[in-house]
C-alpha cells in the first residue's frame, strides 16, 4: 500500500510536468534550440523521476527497477525479434530488427547504462531495436548483476564471461562490437581492457554512448561544483551519482584501471566511436578520455551531439534529425570498421 501511494506521487508530478512543458511549448516554444517536444518530454520525465527518487528514500532500488520495467512493457519493440539466453549464468536477450535486409552486419555485445543500479533488458528493448534498425546488426543486450546487490568486481566478471560464452557460440570477433551507455559504457571500455589484458580475442571495434569513464570523487559526476554551474540538462542529480558510485563501487578503490578505465593502460584496444552530448555532464570528463585515447595510440571517433542531453541517442527514436544524424554515424562507423 505504501508503494502504490509513492507511486501514485510520482505518476502525478510526473504529468504535471508535462503539463507544463506541454503548455510552455506552444505558447513560448522549444526551451533548448533544437529540441523536439518529444524529446524534452523524455528528458523531463527522466529528470523528474530521478528527483522523486533521490528526495524519497524509502523508494527501495527493487521498486524502482520495478516501476522502470513496467513502464518500458508498454513500448514493446514488435518491429523486432527478441530472444532470451543464458550466457554463462547471466541473463542477456538478442534483440534484432525484423527490418533487416540479409544476414546481420554485425552483433553488438551491449551493455546497458543505469549507474551501475538501475536499466534491464526490459527497458532498453526499444532503443536497442531501434539501433539494430539503423545499424543493420543484431544486438545481444546482457543484464548483468546490479548494486547495491553486487559490488565491482562482479558484474565485470559476469560480462567477461558472458563474452566468451558468445565467442563460444562461434560469433567472429572481426564481426564483433562492444558497446555501452553511460555506466555500461563504462563497464564496456573495462571489459575491452580486462579482455586485452587476459588474452581474449578483442572485438573489432567499440562504441561508448556518454561513458561513465571516472567513478572518482573529482569527476565531473560527483563534482558539487560543476553541478552549480550546470543547469541545461540536469537529470542525474549530484547526490544520486554519488549513490550510484558509492553501490558499486564496495570496498573498491575508485581509481582502480577496471573501476574508472579512465585510468587504465588504453594501449592496443580497437578502434572506437566515442560520443557525447554537448549539454551533459559528463562532457568534460568523456573529452579528457577521448585525450586519454589519443595519449594511448587508441584509433578513436569523437562525436559531441550539439545542444543534446546524456545519451540522447537512445532516447528518442526516430523523427528527430540531429539525433538521426547521430545515429547514422554510428552506423557508417560500423560499416566503414567492419567491411
Amino acid at each position: 500500500m505504501e508503494f502504490f501511494v509513492r507511486y501514485l506521487i510520482l505518476v502525478y508530478n510526473i504529468v504535471t510536468v508535462i503539463g507544463k512543458i506541454v503548455l510552455r511549448w506552444f505558447i513560448a516554444g522549444p526551451k533548448y534550440g533544437t529540441w523536439s517536444l518529444w524529446l524534452e518530454l523524455e528528458v523531463a520525465v527522466i529528470t523528474e523521476a530521478v528527483r522523486v527518487f533521490d528526495s524519497r528514500p524509502d523508494f527501495t532500488w527493487e521498486e524502482i527497477r520495478f516501476m522502470q520495467d513496467l513502464t518500458a512493457k508498454w513500448c514493446f519493440p514488435w518491429e523486432a525479434v527478441v530472444n532470451p539466453v543464458n550466457c554463462n549464468g547471466v541473463r542477456g536477450e538478442f534483440v534484432t530488427s525484423k527490418e533487416i535486409k540479409g544476414e546481420p552486419k554485425a552483433t553488438v555485445f551491449y551493455l546497458h547504462g543505469g549507474g551501475y543500479c538501475l536499466g534491464s533488458c526490459i527497458s532498453y528493448r526499444k532503443p536497442i531495436a531501434n539501433l539494430s534498425k539503423v545499424t543493420q546488426s543484431q544486438f545481444l543486450v546482457l543484464e548483468y548483476a546490479r548494486s547495491p546487490d553486487t559490488q565491482h568486481p562482479f558484474a565485470l566478471e559476469q560480462v567477461f564471461e558472458a563474452y566468451k560464452w558468445l565467442l563460444g557460440q562461434g560469433v567472429d570477433p572481426a564481426k564483433l562490437v562492444i558497446a555501452g551507455d553511460s555506466a555500461g559504457g563504462g563497464l564496456a571500455a573495462a571489459l575491452l581492457v580486462a579482455l586485452r589484458d587476459r588474452g581474449v580475442p578483442l572485438p573489432k571495434c567499440s562504441i561508448l554512448i556518454s561513458p561513465w569513464t571516472d567513478l572518482t570523487p573529482h569527476s565531473c559526476m560527483q563534482n558539487e561544483k560543476v553541478w552549480s554551474n550546470f543547469n541545461v540538462t540536469p537529470y542525474n542529480p549530484n547526490n544520486i551519482s554519488v549513490r550510484f558510485a558509492k553501490a558499486y563501487l564496495g570496498n573498491a578503490t575508485p581509481k582502480h584501471p577496471l573501476v574508472s578505465p579512465h585510468y587504465a593502460d588504453l594501449k592496443g584496444l580497437p578502434p572506437m566511436f566515442l560520443t557525447s552530448g554537448g549539454d551533459e555532464i559528463l562532457l568534460q570528463d568523456i573529452e579528457r578520455f577521448h585525450e586519454r585515447c589519443l595519449e594511448h595510440e587508441v584509433k578513436v571517433t569523437f562525436d559531441v551531439g550539439e545542444n543534446m542531453p546524456h545519451v540522447y541517442q537512445i532516447l528518442h527514436q526516430g523523427g528527430h534529425k540531429d539525433i538521426d544524424a547521430a545515429l547514422d554515424k554510428i552506423q557508417r562507423f560500423i560499416w566503414d570498421t567492419i567491411q
